[in-house]
C-alpha cells in the first residue's frame, strides 16, 4: 500500500511517526514521510498543501501524527485532503488521539487511540486486502455519523522486537512554504536544540511513567491498561540502535534520553548501560529523573560514561498545589535534597541540573505563587530553570476540572496554548511577575550574580506585595511582557 505519513509537530519529530513508518516498511508498505516542521506561524496556507498534490495523487492512505499543540495543522491538512481527494481515508494517531479520540474523530476518518505497534500494521493490511477493518483493536472510526470504538489491546511489552526508528532520508520531506527533500544538513539544522544549541538526538529506552500527574495524558494509559505499565528496551538493544543510527547521522553532538524517569532502571542495568555506552557511543547525554528515584550511586555510574544533564520536575514550590492540584505527591523537602546533592557534581564534573516549573495556574493563590518564587530564589545559580505555562490537554483530569469550573472552554485547535511560550492568562499579578523577573535575571548569569539574594527575598515581603497590588494592571502586564 502507498502511504503518506504526515507529522504536524513544529519541532522535527524523532519519535512515534518514525516508528510507525519503520513498522509499515517492515511489512512491505511504501511510506513517504512529510514533516510540517516549523514553529511559527502554526497554521499553514492552502497553497502550501498544494505542494503535496503530486504525492497525494499516488497515495492510497494518509496517516497523520498529532500532538495537541499542533492539532490545528492536522485539521487543516485533513480538510484539504477530504476536499481535493474525496474518498481518501485519513487516519490520525499520536498523543492527541490518545487523550481525545472523540475530538479527533470530528475530523479524521479513524484514529489510533492507544499504542499503535500492532494496530497500525493490522489496519493497513486489512484495508489493502479489502477486508473489514472497522473492528481493528486500538482503533476508532466515524462511519455515517456513528462512532465505533474497538477493544484496547494490552500494553505492548516486547519493545526489543520493534524495528529501528526510520531515518531513511530518501523518502522523507519537509513542508515549509515549499516541499523540500530531507538531507543530512537539513535534518541537522532542524535538530539543533536546547539546552546546548547543538544537534541533539532524542531517544526513548522505555515506555510508561510511574506517576499520574493531573496535567499529563499518562492518566489515559492508566485508564486503558488498569495500572501504570513500565516497559524497557534491553540495554543491548538500546546501544545497538544508537550505534546504528548515530553511525549514519554522524552530526549529532548530544543524546537526550526522553524516558520520563531514567532511574527507574535497576542499578545493575545502569552499570551495564554505562560501560557499553561509553565504549560504543561516547557522546555526552542527558536524562530525566524524579526526586523519588534519584540516587547518587546511579548518577555516579553514568557520569564517567558521559552524563552531562539531569532534568527533574518540581512544578510548584507549594506542597498544596502539588498534592491537591497536580496529583504529584512528592515532598518538596525531597526535591531540595536532590538539588543539594547534585551541587558538587556541577563543580567537579560539569554536570548541569535543569528544574521544571509550571506557572500561570488558575488554581494557585498568590501565596502559592510566592512559595514557588521563594523556592526559585534559594536555588544555586548553576541550576537552570525551565518555566512552563500550564496548558490544559484534553483528556487529562486538570482539563476536565478547569472545563467544569469555567476556566477554559472546550478544546479549540486554534486557541491551544503552548507550554513554552505565550502570555499570562490566569495570574496577571505581581507575584507571577517576580517569577518571570527571576528567570530573566538567571538567564543573564552576571546580572544574576550582581543582585543580592536578600534583595530578591525582600521583593516578596507582604508590605511590598500589598503596594504592588495597587498598581494599574496595565503596568504589571507591561513589566511581565518585558521580562518574558
Amino acid at each position: 500500500m502507498k502511504i503518506t505519513l504526515l507529522n504536524v509537530s513544529g519541532p522535527l519529530s524523532t519519535d512515534g511517526s518514525r516508528l510507525v513508518s519503520a513498522l509499515l516498511k517492515r511489512h512491505n508498505h511504501q511510506v513517504t514521510s512529510v514533516f510540517l516542521a516549523r514553529r511559527e506561524p502554526v497554521e499553514y496556507e492552502a497553497h502550501e498543501f498544494e505542494r503535496l498534490d503530486e504525492m497525494l495523487k499516488q497515495t492510497d492512505l494518509v496517516l497523520v501524527a498529532v500532538y495537541s499543540s499542533y492539532a490545528v495543522r492536522a485539521v487543516q491538512i485533513t480538510e484539504y485532503i477530504h476536499k481535493h481527494y474525496p474518498g481518501m481515508k485519513v487516519i490520525w494517531g499520536g498523543p492527541h488521539c490518545i487523550s481525545a479520540p472523540r475530538l479527533s474523530l470530528c475530523h479524521a476518518d479513524g484514529v489510533c487511540f492507544s499504542e499503535g505497534d500492532q494496530a497500525v500494521v493490522d489496519v493497513v493490511n486489512r484495508m489493502e486486502a479489502g477486508d473489514d477493518y472497522l473492528n481493528t483493536p486500538n482503533m476508532a472510526f466515524q462511519v455515517n455519523g456513528e462512532t465505533i470504538v474497538n477493544q484496547v489491546l494490552p500494553a505492548f511489552s516486547d519493545l526489543d522486537s520493534l524495528p529501528y526508528y526510520d531515518y531513511d532520508l530518501e523518502d522523507h520531506f519537509v513542508l515549509d512554504r515549499t516541499l523540500l527533500p530531507m538531507t543530512k544538513e537539513r535534518l541537522r539544522e532542524h535538530l539543533v536544540q536546547y539546552p546546548y544549541h547543538v544537534p541533539i538526538f532524542y531517544f526513548l529506552t522505555s515506555r510508561g511513567c510511574p506517576y499520574q500527574c493531573s496535567y499529563c495524558n499518562n492518566c489515559r494509559y492508566v485508564a486503558m491498561f488498569g495500572r501504570n505499565t513500565m516497559r524497557f528496551h534491553s540495554v543491548d538493544r538500546v546501544i545497538d540502535e544508537l550505534e546504528h543510527t548515530l553511525g549514519f547521522l554522524d552530526f549529532f553532538r548530544f543524546v537526550g534520553f526522553g524516558d520520563d524517569d531514567f532511574f527507574m532502571r535497576p542499578l545493575d542495568e545502569l552499570r551495564d548501560f554505562a560501560e557499553k555506552y561509553k565504549r560504543r557511543v561516547g557522546l555526552p547525554f542527558g536524562v530525566a529523573v524524579s526526586a523519588r528515584t534519584f540516587r547518587k550511586d546511579k548518577m555516579e555510574l553514568l557520569l564517567d560514561s558521559g552524563l552531562r544533564v539531569v532534568q527533574m520536575g518540581v512544578q510548584s514550590g507549594s506542597q498544596r498545589v502539588l498534592d491537591q492540584v497536580y496529583n504529584r505527591h512528592i515532598d518538596l523537602s525531597r526535591t531540595r535534597d536532590v538539588v543539594r546533592q547534585t551541587g558538587p557534581y556541577h563543580r567537579r564534573h560539569g554536570l548541569d541540573f535543569l528544574l521544571d516549573f509550571i506557572i500561570d495556574n488558575p488554581y494557585e493563590t498568590k501565596d502559592d505563587i510566592i512559595k514557588t518564587y521563594t523556592y526559585l530564589v534559594d536555588l544555586p545559580l548553576h541550576v537552570r530553570l525551565n518555566i512552563f505555562f500550564l496548558a490544559f490537554f484534553p483528556g487529562t483530569p486538570i482539563y476536565d476540572r478547569a472545563l467544569k469550573d469555567g476556566f477554559i472552554e472546550p478544546f479549540n485547535e486554534k486557541a491551544f496554548r503552548f507550554i513554552n511560550r505565550g502570555n499570562l492568562r490566569y495570574q496577571k499579578n505581581y507575584e507571577t511577575f517576580l517569577i518571570l523577573l527571576l528567570r530573566y535575571l538567571r538567564r543573564r548569569r552576571q546580572l544574576a550574580r550582581a543582585v543580592p539574594r536578600p534583595l530578591l527575598h525582600a521583593l516578596a515581603v507582604s508590605p511590598l506585595r500589598g503596594v504592588a497590588s495597587l498598581c494599574p494592571q496595565s503596568l504589571i502586564d507591561t513589566l511581565s511582557r518585558i521580562v518574558q
